[in-house]
């Protein structure tokens, strides 16, 4: 059992006042992905402890009602300067967004305002919201293996520094040569239980077991009802327990659609409501002229690979939930922009995962249980290319780093996530 605190690592820009610019903050994040342990801890630093409100919790809600400047009023009485006040599910509230206005709007030059929530805190800002230009939102993931890894004391260079982004190929190739090793069971135990903190943090298969599926059933039951007014909820849960078999391979709707006996549009939405509550999300395949690629559905992954099918899905999916996660906060901290794909050709080949800046590869990943040789269409797709950026074959062996030529890796999987 974990006792310490496991660090964030969005904590180290998000609540800097040079990175919001006197906006509200939102963080927005899978449920029990440890929203409330974050803030939390960080009102702990502050000593603003006492301005946590749950919105979820009837008496906050009355209290509320019965006063709606109580907020401010709590805050008041710390006699601190600006005072950090923290509002977790508010959109429970009816009109919440303009109660989020009128607080900020009146407000914001005494308190700083961190907005916490899950599908509905990203959904809004797609519409033209009168909220535009007042907060800063952050995605907050469950834990990346580089945060998992803290238990051990250790911690690892990656693509965070401006230099970096000068020649980010190269930075990664040395960051990944550079990486240590961890601890061969810290690495395995984050494969066994995934990403998320109570059943990793527990280490118990029983738990694991138990939270993973009371967890499909509270987003399902609760969640997906609530947020998007579906009532077919049977179908979705049926539509959820076909998708392991599926991971990994371009999703057909249609064939969906005939499993579940709903037309294409309607499974369409349902899988858009599902990655709004981050239980699922697509990766989309890249299309080059040169490369004749195929035009092909998007892949769908777990954000917690723990549902996925056999062995070597749940590996892939770890894997490349592991690459969007890097790009998501890439793109969060302000980064250049980069872009995460599939590649399939009309001879049948295939590249897992390729990073693309500025529309020009910066890594291609391989995901295997085992292998010891570079595939040769990562080496094709570096000479169509003619840039030398870095090809990983990544395996499920914690440890290995082997160097097979120029910028080409056959690596375990610590070694690649460490740097991400």
């Amino acid at each position: 059992m974990v006792s310490k605190f496991i660090s964030r690592e969005v904590s180290d820009f998000a609540f800097s006042g040079e990175w919001l610019g006197g906006a509200m903050l939102f963080i927005a994040g899978a449920r029990q992905c440890g929203k409330t342990s974050l803030t939390r801890k960080f009102l702990d630093e502050k000593k603003c402890s006492s301005l946590y409100f749950n919105l979820d919790v009837e008496k906050i809600r009355r209290r509320y009602r019965n006063d709606p400047d109580f907020i401010i009023k709590e805050a008041s009485r710390l006699e601190i300067k600006k005072p950090y006040v923290v509002l977790d599910e508010i959109h429970k509230l009816t009109r919440w967004k303009n109660i989020l206005k009128g607080l900020f709007d009146e407000f914001n030059q005494a308190i700083n305002i961190i907005v916490t929530g899950s599908a509905r805190l990203d959904l809004f800002r797609r519409s033209g919201d009168s909220l535009a230009g007042r907060y800063t939102l952050v995605n907050l993931f469950p834990f990346s293996f580089r945060e998992w890894a803290q238990i051990t004391g250790a911690s690892f260079p990656w693509l965070h520094e401006e230099e970096d982004w000068k020649d980010p190929a190269a930075a990664f190739s040395k960051k990944l040569s550079g990486t240590s090793p961890v601890f061969k069971d810290i690495a395995g135990a984050y494969l066994t239980f995934g990403p998320f903190p109570a059943p990793l943090i527990s280490g118990s298969m029983q738990r694991s077991r138990k939270w993973h599926r009371d967890y499909i059933s509270l987003l399902i039951r609760e969640d997906l009802r609530d947020l998007s007014g579906i009532r077919e909820l049977d179908r979705v849960s049926h539509l959820v327990e076909l998708l392991p078999d599926r991971i990994g391979s371009p999703l057909s709707l249609r064939s969906l659609a005939g499993d579940l006996e709903a037309n294409h549009s309607t499974v369409k939405n349902w899988l858009l409501a599902l990655q709004k509550l981050y239980l699922l999300w697509p990766l989309r395949p890249h299309s080059a002229k040169f490369q004749r690629t195929i035009r092909k559905e998007p892949k769908w992954y777990f954000l917690n690979w723990i549902y996925a099918g056999n062995e070597g899905s749940r590996f892939e999916n770890m894997i490349v939930t592991s690459l969007y996660r890097f790009v998501v906060s890439l793109s969060d901290r302000g980064w250049p922009e980069v872009k995460l794909h599939y590649l399939k050709t009309y001879d049948k080949k295939e590249i897992n995962f390729i990073l693309f800046l500025n529309k020009k590869p910066i890594l291609a990943v391989e995901s295997k249980i085992m292998s010891k040789n570079i595939p040769p269409q990562l080496i094709q797709l570096r000479h169509n290319y003619g840039v030398d950026f870095p090809i990983v074959q990544v395996i499920n062996q914690p440890g290995v780093l082997l160097k097979k030529g120029l910028n080409e890796y056959i690596a375990g999987y610590d070694r690649l996530l460490s740097v991400l």
